[in-house]
């Protein structure tokens, strides 16, 4: 018999098991009331499937094998499909949580789509998650936007992302993008955590979550589409907002509370020198695709901006990183989209 449930909880990971098996253990002491499950796919190859799957099926892991939950959808973009349940504190075995090898590197976008089109199939389920694999959400914080999703409308809606060197500070309340500058920013970055914003003021500042915690309704889904997956990595929940914010509301959760590590996959670490070439190659692409896209008038302001940007690497005396910068505006400028090539 086919379960039901509330909400699909939807993850990406590219070769960081021990993030997937942390954030799974916050997981499994989520409140029970929304009802989910969880749906992972293996964006790494098969290796990286292989030494995820056996983690997952190991004697520490949150998680135990379910032979008898296979899932029955035969989606060409899986090689393989294989099941686990969600180990819950008092020791019983609950959430079904899927784990699915990708044929190919199918980027953050094309990761989250990979599940979510077999899984609009499914009967009743009012809402995803998406969750990057290196948070560790609270008990209450899918419930918490779950309410807050109905509650005030809002089609996408976020959690509130603390840092977790420093869970006193805010690292996001969501995302705004910045013309004269000519960039994203994470709106209240560093404020202090406990503090209780106003939400009305957050919200008319927020052009869409953060894709580390982004909670989007069934209905909102069916309305505006999936994921663009030609951004590939970076920009791509930037565009869904600003998709949503045509029709509808993004919102943002303040009791939703979810610690994130950030960075642990690609190294879109905070200081330029340290950040690796290809989250700042698709940074300086992706921001030219969506001005194109949202803002066509502001594109040379851009391209200005992107210059700066590119000073900046140079000044920081990263200059692999000036190369990465130069080459994905190069990319941006000529329509590239999708995976990288080379």
């Amino acid at each position: 018999m086919l379960q039901t449930f509330d909400v699909a909880i939807l993850v990406v990971s590219y070769r960081n098991p021990d993030d997937v098996v942390g954030c799974l253990k916050s997981l499994a002491s989520a409140a029970t009331e929304p009802s989910f499950q969880i749906y992972i796919v293996e964006n790494g190859g098969s290796d990286a499937f292989e030494a995820l799957t056996s983690v997952l099926g190991g004697a520490d892991s949150p998680c135990k094998i379910d032979r008898d939950a296979e899932f029955a959808s035969a989606a060409p973009q899986f090689k393989r499909v294989r099941s686990f349940r969600l180990i819950r504190q008092d020791g019983q075995a609950a959430e079904v949580v899927r784990v699915a090898e990708a044929t190919d590197n199918f980027g953050y976008a094309g990761g989250v789509n990979a599940w979510l089109r077999p899984v609009r199939s499914l009967p009743q389920w009012r809402g995803a998650w998406i969750l990057n694999p290196d948070t560790q959400p609270e008990h209450s914080a899918l419930a918490e936007l779950v309410h807050h999703a109905a509650l005030r409308r809002t089609d996408l809606t976020g959690s509130r992302l603390v840092l977790a060197s420093e869970p006193e500070r805010i690292q996001s309340r969501g995302l705004a993008w910045q013309k004269l500058r000519g960039g994203t920013v994470a709106i209240d970055w560093h404020a202090p955590a406990s503090q209780e914003p106003d939400i009305e003021d957050v919200e008319r500042r927020l052009d869409s979550p953060s894709g580390a915690s982004l909670y989007a309704t069934r209905e909102a889904i069916e309305r505006i589409g999936v994921m663009d997956e030609r951004y590939f990595l970076y920009f791509e929940d930037l565009e869904w907002g600003c998709r949503a914010k045509r029709e509808g509301r993004v919102g943002y959760a303040h009791r939703s509370i979810v610690v994130h590590k950030g960075g642990t996959t690609i190294g879109s670490a905070a200081r330029r020198k340290d950040r690796s070439a290809l989250s700042v190659y698709l940074s300086s692409r992706n921001a030219i695709l969506f001005v194109k896209d949202y803002y066509p008038a502001w594109l040379p302001w851009t391209v200005v901006m992107q210059c700066v940007h590119i000073g900046a690497f140079a000044l920081a005396g990263s200059f692999r990183n000036v190369t990465a910068s130069f080459r994905g505006l190069a990319a941006g400028l000529a329509s590239e989209i999708g995976k990288p090539k080379g």
